[in-house]
């Protein structure tokens, strides 16, 4: 979504289709600006990211960010490193310069972390706080650039969609929808959702609210239970094949909710799944 939409009756469509390659769970930016502590014969030039699916840590995923560093001459020296594993809980970060390690659970955990290295700017897209990173069900990314602030941000860490799965058995797609960002707390109301999908045993469509500032640490690998702390705008039961209308309001009626907001629709046989959510600015 964009910032200063100028009509706040305008209705915004956001589109959510799950496959390997769509819905990123992770954006980052890097600022080159002075960092406390920072030596003068070291210039930091840009910062990369490397995602290794089934990285060394037990065929768990790996985030590496190599920090790229020059002397006062303009010769290369090693790079400043910084390697999040997937794991059981989360550790803080260790090591010893220009090398550091730690491990996270859940999404909430490596934004933390990623938050902690001096320039970096972390928030998390399509996928909940409480995801869990302990698995190696996520797509290989080759070293890249970090865009430099304030530039566009890195989208990445995209889901394996076929083997990531939640409460046991069940794939799952998933959008976060905020205004005037996605990681933002507008106020919004609720026009309408609709999907049409493949493979709806089990399934579910739920939207309900996901705000970082109100995540309890707390994670539970079963995904009904997780939910249960959850403010709900929309849990319904997946109608397979036909394009089903999950909301379609009017304007006057359409119930407000706050963001960002979490779409997901999930299933123990999903394969495919396009689901539209409307939403306009809350202009009470």
């Amino acid at each position: 979504m964009s910032i200063g939409n100028g009509n706040i009756n305008a209705i915004f469509t956001e589109t959510m289709v799950l496959g390997d390659a769509n819905m990123p769970c992770l954006a980052l930016n890097y600022s080159l600006k002075g960092q406390a502590n920072e030596s003068p014969k070291v210039r930091k030039s840009k910062a990369t990211m490397t995602i290794d699916a089934d990285g060394a840590s037990e065929s768990k995923l790996e985030l590496l960010v190599s920090i790229k560093r020059y002397d006062e001459t303009g010769s290369a020296l090693a790079d400043e490193t910084y390697t999040i594993a997937g794991a059981a809980a989360k550790v803080d970060w260790a090591g010893t310069a220009p090398d550091y390690t730690a491990s996270a659970l859940t999404l909430k955990d490596a934004i933390d972390l990623l938050n902690e290295i001096p320039g970096m700017q972390a928030f998390a897209l399509h996928a909940p706080h409480s995801a869990s990173l302990n698995s190696g069900f996520f797509i290989d990314l080759a070293e890249t650039d970090i865009p430099i602030q304030p530039a566009k941000y890195l989208e990445c860490l995209y889901r394996d969609v076929s083997d990531y799965v939640i409460d046991t058995d069940k794939n799952v797609a998933f959008m976060r929808v905020g205004l005037p960002e996605v990681r933002d707390a507008g106020s919004m109301r609720l026009v309408g959702l609709n999907a049409i999908v493949t493979g709806a045993t089990g399934g579910k469509v739920r939207l309900y609210r996901d705000d970082i500032r109100e995540f309890s640490n707390e994670y539970s690998a079963t995904y009904a239970t997780e939910q249960a702390n959850k403010q709900m705008y929309v849990d319904e039961t997946l109608t397979d094949t036909v394009l089903t209308e999950y909301v379609d309001k009017d304007i006057l009626n359409a119930m407000t909710i706050q963001g960002p907001v979490i779409l997901a629709i999930s299933a123990s046989d999903l394969t495919a799944c396009t689901a539209r959510l409307a939403v306009i600015q809350d202009n009470v």
